[in-house]
């Protein structure tokens, strides 16, 4: 869309794409393909197809526990292995990494 001879851009409706997420999540959550817990998500890595996606899955749960557990924008969230335990990613300092 232009408008006065700049391109526009239209913004996604942000209400919508939180919406989706509480979802997902939950409906996640009853499939038990991940466990949420106080400060640690328990999951199974092959929900994460590459590391693009890991990332934004890492990004929209922590958005979901910003939500849902008040957590704050700067808490850390640590994703760990659903069976080992092992860390295979997390977010901290405002940035998400897989491991």
């Amino acid at each position: 869309m232009i408008y006065a001879k700049k391109k526009v851009q239209n913004t996604a409706n942000l209400a919508a794409q939180t919406a989706k997420i509480i979802a997902n999540v939950k409906e996640l959550e009853e499939k038990n393909l991940i466990r949420l817990e106080e400060k640690e998500i328990y999951l199974y890595p092959d929900i994460w197809k590459d590391a693009a996606t890991a990332l934004n899955w890492i990004k929209c749960l922590h958005l979901y526990y910003m939500l849902k557990k008040r957590f704050k924008e700067s808490d850390p969230l640590l994703f760990k292995h659903m069976e080992t335990g092992e860390l295979i990613g997390s977010f901290k300092n405002k940035k998400a990494k897989v491991i």
